[in-house]
């Protein structure tokens, strides 16, 4: 996977509406969407932050990363030693976990340059 670029920070939370508003306040972030089970923050230079509440869906955990790739294809994912958890082919992503239980989240998503 050549073109990985860093995506996000994920942080766990249990209202993310809360969440969102507090590190806005802390770090001048702009909240671009926030409900009681997910927020995006941006800051100025174009760091985002995720912040949610666990579901079936999003296993979000604290120590988790999100990269993104211009084309998210099974077959080439060389990640070794970490492990597929899932993988998402209409949604385009997927989630890894290492020995440790880290999560690694990876979305297609157009990359810019």
């Amino acid at each position: 996977m050549k073109d990985l670029q860093f995506y996000a920070a994920n942080l766990y939370s249990l209202d993310c509406e809360r969440t969102a508003v507090l590190y806005q306040r802390l770090f001048s972030l702009s909240i671009l969407s926030s409900s009681k089970n997910h927020a995006e923050l941006r800051s100025s230079n174009g760091f985002s932050i995720f912040i949610d509440k666990p579901s079936i869906h999003c296993n979000v955990t604290p120590g988790t990363l999100s990269f993104c790739v211009s084309e998210l294809n099974e077959s080439s994912f060389d990640l070794d030693p970490l492990s597929l958890e899932s993988f998402h082919e209409k949604e385009k992503y997927a989630s890894f976990l290492d020995e440790y239980q880290n999560r690694i989240w990876i979305f297609e998503k157009k990359l810019t340059v």
